[in-house]
């Protein structure tokens, strides 16, 4: 029995995980792939997962676009698991708007990294519930539909945007996150999702460029300086810390800091690291996070006067790295 029709924007790893925890939950999926289309036709996806074993699924319809499909389909949610591309153009709500158009109880579900993401999709749909999800899914797409999830971690972080939504929008955070627990994952909804959301920002944005930058995992990158590459970790979380603090979001401070440094100081101390997300498209040619991850922060930043010269330093290199690889011409998502 169909539970509900979900669609799943991006599939590449985060999302052929999700879309196999729905499937597992009684979901009818959609899949929209763009650069997997073709093996995810013909072969569907195969997960090498620590959690879930070895799995060969597909989902229920594939399409390139959102303009290909039905025009009468409705579904329950649309989960956008593409990177956040801020001022890319076609902006995420063009390329959603064919399938939301007119339908106000379709939820949108951001598994994004970054912040300030979520304000283009309130303002493009205004009585569709939006729910903000921070993602801890470690899983990597080795080759078109093949997916490697190697750790147990799998933990979906939820909260509508904003947190004072109606309590019908509440409520579909909390059925969705049941559909993901339901699917064999975890899932978690706060009721102000923001204090999530900061907390991984204080690992992205230390790891994501210094690890795209140097092409070192976090535990490699500790290795090789010492104390010079843990402090400059450090404060570059502190900076995070600062205009947290400044901006009024709860629950950021050196505790939280330490407590995700503390996970590369094990790595580091273990001899191992992980690549981050940053590093690994770096690797693979494909557009990263530069400016939902900290071209947003360092606005913030000088927006409410906090400095933030160590930020501003790798964003600016990585703005560079990523100029190099696509141009220097707004964002696009491919």
């Amino acid at each position: 029995m169909i539970q509900s029709k979900a669609l799943v924007f991006g599939v590449g790893s985060v999302g052929a995980v999700y879309l196999y925890q729905l499937q597992r939950a009684g979901c009818q999926v959609t899949a929209i792939c763009r650069s997997n289309y073709n093996a995810v036709c013909q072969h569907g996806f195969t997960l090498n997962s620590l959690r879930f074993g070895v799995q060969t699924y597909k989902p229920d319809f594939v399409f390139r676009r959102t303009e290909d499909c039905p025009g009468d389909a409705v579904y329950d949610y649309v989960v956008v698991c593409a990177k956040a591309l801020p001022r890319s153009r076609p902006s995420l709500a063009d390329m959603i708007k064919p399938i939301i158009r007119g339908r106000k109880k379709t939820a949108v579900v951001l598994a994004q990294n970054g912040i300030a993401i979520e304000e283009e999709i309130a303002q493009a749909f205004p009585e569709n519930p939006v729910i903000s999800g921070v993602v801890y899914c470690p899983s990597t797409q080795i080759k078109e539909g093949v997916i490697e999830y190697s750790e147990m971690l799998n933990l979906f972080e939820l909260g509508t945007y904003p947190a004072s939504a109606p309590e019908s929008h509440k409520k579909t955070a909390e059925k969705f996150a049941g559909l993901m627990t339901s699917g064999g994952g975890g899932a978690k909804v706060f009721d102000d999702v923001q204090t999530a959301r900061w907390q991984k920002l204080l690992m992205n944005a230390a790891w994501n460029p210094i690890c795209a930058l140097t092409l070192c995992t976090d535990g490699g990158f500790l290795q090789t300086s010492q104390p010079f590459a843990q402090e400059l970790v450090w404060e570059i979380m502190m900076e995070i810390v600062r205009l947290a603090n400044k901006i009024g979001v709860p629950g950021i401070d050196e505790h939280a800091a330490a407590e995700k440094l503390a996970i590369a100081k094990r790595r580091a101390e273990s001899g191992t690291g992980r690549e981050m997300s940053m590093l690994q498209d770096v690797r693979q040619g494909r557009r990263f996070e530069v400016e939902a991850i900290l071209g947003n922060t360092i606005r913030l930043g000088r927006k409410w006067n906090v400095p933030m010269p160590r930020l501003e330093t790798v964003y600016a290199l990585s703005r560079a790295r990523y100029c190099a690889m696509f141009g220097t011409k707004d964002e696009h998502q491919m």
